[in-house]
């Protein structure tokens, strides 16, 4: 059977003049890891719209796609497409998951949740000739995982094509983020192997890395093993944390700093107290920020603060003095989200804006 794997770009960025650096970035490591899964003479295709143009001619037997809120209704006609032709249509990602009812329409099998578990058990299926409709995620565990196929993925059309994802999750249960809703049903948070990581890492060609875990230090004892095993290695990297992580365990971002990091996602969020209140975000309640700012920047580290716009005690002043301290601080770079509506989040209300890409 003929696997084809396709990552849907936003239609507003189809037109290469359209396209920002952004969309250049990282390549598609939950295809890739997929696709590690199928027996190594199983002809693959794996394409990403934001980098190339997609081959719509071609006839395989299955066809995975990955739908993001913002590429939804594209991958829903792409999936239309190839199920026109015969092919076994997968959808999943944030969006399945939120919408499976609407997903479930164009598609012959839909995903719910993370795929290490529920993509085995789907082979299986479709080898004795039985694929469910809905494949629910509840069993997460990432030791013993076969290596992704970066084979797969045409690394000269990345700015960073040396990403990687070594826990999944996050401890937190922030209540405008994506991630209890995809994780729902299982575990939200959990590891890799330290030496599976390091092994990933070691293969790795180049000095830059780019961890695209959604809190990299959300177990330290992982995070701690992990950095001693990474020191020496020459490697630049950044990754993702807490101001809570930085402010409680300095020790371990010295060591993340040796280890060669030197940007940091921080999830700020708001300058308001009252609004990480109401929306649960309490590790970050009475945390000195501009302590954690001096912090990595004494390490060299850079920071790339994450805010989100339009919480209920948010007024119109709240733009020109986010962006005011930001500038205070020297933070090198950041990124301003509007709080979107979600479905499976915490809040009363169903916000959310983490994970929509």
């Amino acid at each position: 059977m003929k696997f084809k794997f396709v990552l849907p770009s936003l239609m507003e960025a189809s037109g290469v003049c359209k396209k920002g650096v952004k969309y250049y970035r990282f390549p598609p490591l939950g295809l890739a890891t997929l696709a590690a899964y199928l027996p190594p003479q199983t002809p693959i295709d794996l394409q990403d719209e934001h980098v190339e143009k997609l081959n719509l001619d071609d006839s395989p037997d299955v066809v995975v796609i990955q739908a993001y809120i913002s590429s939804a209704y594209h991958a829903y006609q792409i999936a239309d497409h190839y199920r026109a032709k015969g092919a076994h249509v997968c959808l999943g990602g944030l969006h399945p998951t939120s919408l499976p009812r609407e997903a479930s329409e164009h598609a012959d099998s839909v995903f719910l949740g993370p795929g290490e578990d529920t993509w085995p058990r789907f082979l299986h299926d479709l080898a004795a000739g039985r694929p469910r409709r809905i494949y629910r995620s509840t069993h997460r565990c990432l030791v013993g995982m076969p290596s992704l196929r970066r084979d797969l993925i045409k690394r000269h059309l990345y700015l960073v094509p040396n990403t990687l994802v070594v826990s999944r999750g996050c401890p937190h249960h922030c209540q405008f983020c994506y991630k209890d809703a995809f994780y729902r049903g299982g575990p939200s948070f959990y590891t890799m192997r330290v030496d599976q990581a390091l092994a990933e890492i070691q293969s790795l060609p180049g000095r830059h890395v780019c961890f695209l875990d959604d809190n990299l230090f959300g177990d330290v004892d992982f995070a701690q093993r992990l950095f001693d095993g990474m020191k020496g290695m020459g490697r630049v990297w950044l990754g993702a944390g807490t101001v809570q992580a930085i402010l409680n365990r300095p020790d371990v971002i010295r060591k993340a700093a040796d280890a060669g990091m030197r940007s940091l996602f921080i999830g700020f969020e708001t300058l308001s107290e009252a609004n990480l209140r109401s929306v649960g975000k309490l590790h970050n309640v009475h945390r000195d920020y501009n302590a954690a700012i001096r912090l990595l920047h004494d390490l060299g580290v850079m920071v790339n603060a994450s805010f989100v716009f339009g919480m209920d005690g948010d007024d119109e002043s709240v733009f020109a003095r986010t962006l005011d301290w930001s500038v205070s601080q020297g933070i090198e770079s950041a990124t301003f989200h509007i709080l979107t509506p979600y479905p499976g989040t915490g809040c009363s209300s169903g916000w959310s804006v983490k994970g929509v890409c």
